[in-house]
């Protein structure tokens, strides 16, 4: 391979981790750029233990405390949380009321997923 090729390839691998990085990176919290919205995260705590661990929540009213747990310092209000099956629906808003995003939070898990 000549050296014109090597300096290519490198400079091509190199724009690509730039581009996967600024598409994908964008991490835990944030929707493209719309707002927060998580997937599949779980608040820090002494109650809480390593990725994945189960936490149940037994009620509309914990639901609520956790997902304001979740989302202390993004800026957001939670709207209405009604119970539906094996999960409670949120509604997640700017402080405009502005709908950035729905999430579940799971009984059973405890486990906190974007509806978007």
């Amino acid at each position: 391979m000549s050296k014109h090729m090597k300096k290519s390839s490198i400079i091509i691998a190199l724009a690509l981790v730039f581009v996967s990085t600024a598409a994908f990176g964008q991490g835990q919290g944030y929707r493209g750029g719309r707002g927060p919205g998580p997937y599949g995260g779980y608040c820090e705590g002494p109650r809480w233990g390593w990725y994945g661990a189960r936490q149940p929540v037994a009620n509309v009213d914990e639901a609520r405390k956790r997902l304001e747990k979740f989302y202390e310092g993004q800026g957001v209000v939670l709207g209405a949380i009604t119970e539906q099956g094996m999960f409670f629906k949120a509604e997640v808003k700017d402080r405009e009321g502005k709908l950035l995003d729905q999430v579940i939070i799971h009984k059973r898990s405890g486990r906190i997923r974007s509806t978007f």
